[in-house]
């Protein structure tokens, strides 16, 4: 028989039970209703039909609805895309949503990664502004809109000329994530009633991820299908390549290092990020990177360095590669000597093995296995000599 201490204690352990049971419950619930407002399946009475495939890239999606709608998500920005001639939804700016309304035209952009993705696609002649004169561009093809006065240089772009952007009838701005440093910009072209869309491409630490925006910007100018097969296209070619690479017998248990890199104006070494996209590409192409064991900001492009550590690290690398981005590139090995007398103990230095960007690759998104196979045509002259290889994006420092 049991005593009253006994049955009360049972009493109050069944109660806790239940009590721990309701919160379980409520607080499945609630996980359950969150779940179910990231993945919204009805859209201003519009039914979702399917989802944008997304195979490498992170920083955005699209869901397609049923009346035209189409939602853009890139990173907290809501994008309500509508198709042209549908009605914009009661409301939807005043929920937050940014409203795009195809078709576009007389494009502003600012983003100078961005216009790769328009020229592929056959859409330049829509992009009539841009904040990158024409000494600062690499595609050719940009470079002949800006002289024959098809697209104009409309000003640096924390300060654009307002005036002539809206008197050209802009129907939408294109920045990149440096537009968070003027944001005052940014809130003056959306007064003049002009949306602007922040693309973050260079956010993408996976080449392919970078590469995979274009699928947005074939999705923005009705071009999907072509953008898809470009995608497709370039994701063969580097496949292509890594397979040559693992069935070449002759650079099996070699160990080819490289190193990308620059000198700042104050003199100091800048390594490119060992997780950055580019320094993946160099790895597909076979090569090991030097310098894998600094740490930092992952969204910083490059790292500096102190000499004396980055000869530590890298005074034995096969192949540098000497970024032209954002110092101008030595003509020869002498001047890059000159910029720190340390350099002419490295090793790539002596051999005369240093190579610089022909064009600005961060103008070139579209042309990942390009890049990458030329990468490996360096590779293959250094481990077998022979004639210098004759490159598009790369040229040997003599």
């Amino acid at each position: 028989m049991k005593t009253f201490g006994e049955s009360f204690r049972r009493y109050i352990n069944l109660i806790l039970l239940m009590l721990f049971m309701s919160v379980s419950f409520f607080a499945c619930g609630k996980a359950q209703k969150t779940d179910k407002k990231e993945k919204t399946n009805e859209l201003f009475g519009h039914k979702i039909k399917e989802s944008m495939t997304l195979s490498y890239a992170k920083e955005y999606s699209v869901d397609y609805y049923e009346g035209g709608l189409t939602l853009i998500n890139i990173g907290e920005d809501k994008i309500l895309l509508l198709d042209e001639g549908v009605e914009k939804p009661s409301g939807a700016e005043a929920e937050g949503y940014m409203i795009l309304q195809k078709p576009f035209d007389n494009i502003y952009l600012a983003s100078s990664s961005s216009m790769d993705y328009f020229s592929a696609l056959g859409e330049l002649n829509k992009v009539t502004m841009t904040s990158t004169d024409i000494d600062d561009w690499s595609l050719n093809e940009v470079i002949t809109s800006l002289q024959n006065e098809e697209m104009l240089y409309v000003g640096k772009y924390s300060a654009p000329d307002y005036e002539y952007i809206l008197d050209e009838g802009c129907s939408l701005a294109i920045e990149n994530t440096m537009i968070y440093h003027s944001p005052e910009t940014k809130e003056k072209l959306e007064e003049l009633g002009i949306p602007v869309l922040v693309e973050k491409s260079s956010r993408e630490v996976d080449p392919l991820g970078r590469l995979e925006w274009i699928k947005l910007y074939g999705l923005l100018m009705d071009k999907t299908e072509i953008a898809e097969k470009i995608f497709d296209d370039e994701c063969s070619k580097l496949n292509a390549i890594e397979e040559r690479i693992k069935n070449d017998d002759d650079n099996s248990d070699k160990n080819l290092t490289a190193v990308c890199f620059y000198i700042t104006a104050s003199g100091i070494p800048s390594v490119r990020n060992p997780e950055d996209y580019l320094t993946k590409l160099v790895r597909k192409a076979g090569f090991k990177y030097s310098i894998d064991n600094i740490s930092g900001n992952e969204n910083k492009t490059f790292i500096n360095m102190q000499m004396e550590q980055f000869f530590a690290d890298s005074c034995d690398t096969d192949v540098m590669i000497y970024s032209a981005s954002f110092e101008i590139a030595p003509a020869n090995i002498t001047e890059l000597i000159e910029k720190d007398e340390m350099l002419k103990e490295f090793k790539a230095v002596e051999e005369k093995n240093v190579w610089c960007y022909n064009i600005d690759i961060f103008q070139n998104p579209t042309k990942m296995a390009e890049m990458t196979e030329e990468f490996y045509k360096i590779y293959e002259f250094t481990l077998n000599g022979g004639d210098e290889p004759e490159l598009v994006y790369f040229y040997r420092l003599k």
